[in-house]
């Protein structure tokens, strides 16, 4: 479909997919464990409570959430903290209804979340968010019970490095965008949803934006989205949470870093510090358990999972001998009664890590599903028996949706030349040896002459006329037999280096097909990586407005087993 022409400010139309196809996970290098997952495969199943591929296994998870939570008392007052936290983000008031709804008994979450990406991070985290929408709608469907999609900021993270970039493809370039303060990208910041943007680094990072975004007639409307949301005063946290909600603007939106929620989840962080080595013995012993079965590990088992955090600081705590724990890289010790004190004076500088943030969420939401990429869900499959020593209902854990956009242009290449997503990327070790391949193959392809056969037939030719002369040679001298095995060489290795510079400006006459192929490897496989976890939403707001994402996205069969290739 081609771009509609229109006006700043004014609605393009509503966007069709033109065509929809979908590809196997396999044919996109998904783990063993994703694919037996996706296919029902029992021996991955076992390591989860509930099937999602089994209605009856969705109601029941839901029963379970709904009453947990209304068993612990708190949904009023975790509905009061989103109530807040959602009319500072700019929610409408349907949003506001759907908070509200919390509050009822029966009602249920269906739960994403996601790193606090420069400009909203990657595609997928819009994905995840739609499938939050949309599995929500059909749990409400399937079982009559009010079900709320929610987006879990996952602000408390401190690695910075890992959300300070948006990547952008811009014909064959792939252009990055960073938020650059001037201290390491490694070092520790403390939870980045505190950041305060800061002046000078936030007008450098929408300079940049507006030299990154793709062309189109909605490129105005994408840069003014970036800016209104990331206006330096403000925290990382918000500026990412007023974007998304520009993105997606039908999910409620959570922060946990927030003092009354941590209160509302201190006996979590009691437990874990009493009991942390009934928690890593159960995750050892699952993680044997998957290994095993054969599958990976996701995350590697720990002691104490938690942190303790500042403002500009999140450190890990680690045992000591003799009991107690210390703060990894720092000389500050606390005693087991220390930090126990610490929890109940001060439970938001207190922070989960991996193993503990799902518990965390499942405390404080009536979770009947989590809407999780393939590694989150790997997570899952270890934390079984953790959620069992907690107390707490583990719920359905529901594949994302996956999708790739392919834009005209890009559809054109691949049609062109007979070409799927995958042989643009899936499976290559680098990026740019697939792509040389690919033009290679293709180059030689559009050429009468088949290179590689007369060169071979002529290498096999050139080395039977010497193999013929060593007889006569030796005849002559039999000392000579290494000559004649240093001018086979030579002869080979001089072809070879002809048909190399040969097939070289061959290459040169169809450089066209490089640039197309390079083109269509930036939109779909951005530095070798599948397009859906390296651009950003931004650069299909500036094609085609922000309605597009919702509107791409929930044009696809509700279908997390396949992976969707959506042409715009």
């Amino acid at each position: 479909m081609a771009d509609a022409p229109g006006a700043v400010g004014e609605t393009p139309p509503a966007l069709v997919p033109s065509r929809i196809t979908s590809l196997p996970p396999e044919a996109l290098g998904a783990s063993a464990l994703h694919r037996a997952t996706l296919s029902g495969d029992p021996a991955a199943l076992a390591f989860y409570r509930w099937s999602p591929h089994d209605p009856a296994h969705r109601a029941e998870a839901a029963r379970v959430a709904a009453e947990a939570a209304t068993a612990r008392g708190a949904r009023d007052a975790v509905a009061d903290v989103l109530a807040e936290q959602n009319r500072a983000w700019g929610a409408t008031d349907a949003v506001l209804d759907l908070v509200e709804t919390l509050r009822q008994p029966d009602a249920v979450a269906v739960v994403t979340g996601q790193q606090l990406g420069l400009f909203a991070g990657p595609l997928y985290t819009i994905w995840k968010a739609r499938s939050a929408v949309r599995l929500a709608a059909r749990l409400t469907e399937e079982t009559g019970r009010p079900a709320v999609p929610v987006f879990w900021l996952a602000d408390e993270d401190h690695d910075f490095a890992e959300i300070q970039r948006a990547t952008f493809a811009v014909g064959e370039a792939v252009r990055h965008v960073a938020y650059d303060d001037g201290r390491p990208p490694e070092a520790d910041r403390g939870p980045v949803g505190r950041m305060v943007l800061e002046e000078a680094a936030t007008d450098a990072a929408i300079r940049q934006l507006a030299d990154a975004l793709p062309a189109g007639p909605q490129r105005e409307e994408a840069l003014r989205l970036a800016q209104d949301a990331y206006v330096p005063g403000r925290t990382m946290r918000d500026a990412f949470a007023a974007l998304f909600r520009a993105l997606v603007p039908d999910i409620v939106l959570m922060s946990a870093d927030d003092a009354r929620l941590k209160r509302l989840a201190a006996p979590l962080f009691v437990r874990e510090a009493t009991a942390w080595p009934d928690t890593l013995a159960r995750l050892a012993e699952r993680s044997e358990a998957l290994a095993a079965a054969g599958f990976h590990i996701q995350v590697t088992p720990t002691p104490v999972n938690l942190f303790v955090m500042s403002d500009d600081a999140r450190t890990p705590l680690d045992p000591v001998e003799g009991g107690g724990f210390v703060r990894r890289g720092l000389e500050e010790e606390l005693s087991a009664e220390d930090l126990l004190a610490r929890i109940d004076a001060d439970p938001a500088s207190i922070s989960p890590n991996v193993v503990l943030r799902p518990l965390l969420q499942d405390t404080l939401l009536p979770t009947a599903a989590y809407v999780a990429g393939p590694g989150e869900a790997a997570y899952f499959a270890q934390l079984g028996p953790v959620y069992e020593a907690f107390g707490v209902p583990m719920p359905v854990i529901e594949p994302r949706l996956s999708l790739t956009l392919v834009e005209p242009g890009v559809a054109k290449v691949l049609d062109r030349y007979g070409l799927s997503v995958p042989d643009l990327g899936a499976g290559a070790v680098d990026a740019q040896q697939r792509l040389h391949a690919l033009w290679r193959r293709l180059a030689l392809d559009a050429t009468d002459l088949d290179l590689d056969a007369t060169f071979a037939a002529a290498t096999s030719a050139a080395l039977a006329a010497v193999d013929a002369l060593e007889p006569v040679v030796e005849e002559v001298d039999g000392s000579m037999t290494s000559a004649v095995a240093a001018a086979r060489r030579k002869v080979e290795k001089a072809l070879a280096s002809l048909a190399t510079k040969t097939v070289r400006v061959e290459k040169r006459h169809h450089d066209d097909v490089r640039a197309r192929l390079a083109r269509a490897q930036a939109a779909l496989w951005p530095e070798g990586a599948l397009q859906e976890r390296s651009l950003g939403p931004l650069g299909v707001v500036a094609r085609h407005g922000a309605h597009a994402l919702t509107e791409l996205a929930d044009a696809v069969p509700l279908d997390a087993t396949l992976h969707h290739v959506v042409h715009t």
